[in-house]
């Protein structure tokens, strides 16, 4: 009260340092930003240019150095230099961080971004769902015992598509893609869930097209969805599979629950 309140009551109270430089202050800078329209990367200053790039070298820490300097150069970065190195393990390799500037900016009105997939609200689903009810064979496939992923999507304490009123039922981990289909056939489900993340030699590929390929040997392809999800995979190498939709890092429950009753009018059932 002595001194009319401090700055955080008063923030108009704060003496900036601007004028001790009349050509080169914040009001100057964001100014000056504000009139380029290109977007560049930035570490260390505004539009700076700089990427930082993480990668596993099989080398001792010396040579995976200077490997990682030589690949900066070759992929035309500006000033490359390692920031971090980190032997993993002498039989292994050397964990290395380098940064560089890139020579280029890109014009944000130039590019090509698809729409955001419209997501349904709550209440819509499960109005619908109370009408016509759904439901769903979930699994992760082959030799595969990741299931949090999975849980998170179906479980009605994470809010997955139990809570809007689908009916699950989950046949847990590394279980065969020709069980997940012959259960799709015997509950008549109307949609099945796979959950696919180990990647070594695109065995996540391999399972979604398998299963693309079951059904269709089956006779059920016509009449069932099949979304697929995992870390590696996306919407486009889902389709690209054989799968109606592909979700991956970040998807919540009412994503797919969405989907699913989109998916459904899309067909007309």
């Amino acid at each position: 009260d002595l001194i009319g309140g401090c700055t955080l009551c008063h923030p108009e109270k704060i003496i900036w340092i601007d004028e001790l430089d009349m050509e080169d202050n914040v009001h100057q800078r964001l100014s000056e930003q504000a009139q380029d329209t290109m977007l560049r990367p930035e570490v260390e200053w505004s539009g700076d240019g700089i990427i930082a790039v993480t990668a596993f070298f099989p080398a001792p820490e010396r040579v995976a150095e200077f490997d990682a300097l030589e690949m900066a150069n070759r992929m035309g970065l500006e000033d490359p230099e390692v920031i971090h190195k980190r032997v993993m393990h002498p039989a292994e390799g050397t964990l290395i961080e380098f940064k560089g500037r890139v020579p280029f900016a890109i014009d944000p009105a130039a590019l090509t971004i698809p729409e955001t997939p419209p997501v349904l609200s709550e209440e819509e689903i499960r109005a619908e769902l109370k009408a016509k009810p759904m439901k769903i064979v979930a699994a992760t496939v082959g030799e595969d015992e990741h299931s949090v992923g999975m849980r998170e999507i179906i479980d009605i304490k994470h809010g997955g598509l139990e809570a809007f009123g689908f009916q699950c039922h989950y046949l847990g981990t590394s279980v065969s893609v020709e069980k997940v289909v012959d259960a799709a056939i015997e509950i008549a489900a109307d949609a099945i869930l796979i959950s696919t993340i180990i990647t070594h030699a695109d065995v996540h590929i391999l399972n979604m097209q398998r299963l693309h390929n079951l059904c269709r040997e089956k006779g059920i392809r016509q009449q069932i969805i099949l979304v697929a999800g995992g870390t590696q995979v996306h919407d486009e190498i889902a389709r690209n599979a054989g799968m109606d939709a592909g979700f991956g890092r970040g998807t919540k429950g009412i994503d797919v629950a969405s989907f699913l009753i989109q998916r459904r009018r899309e067909l007309g059932r």
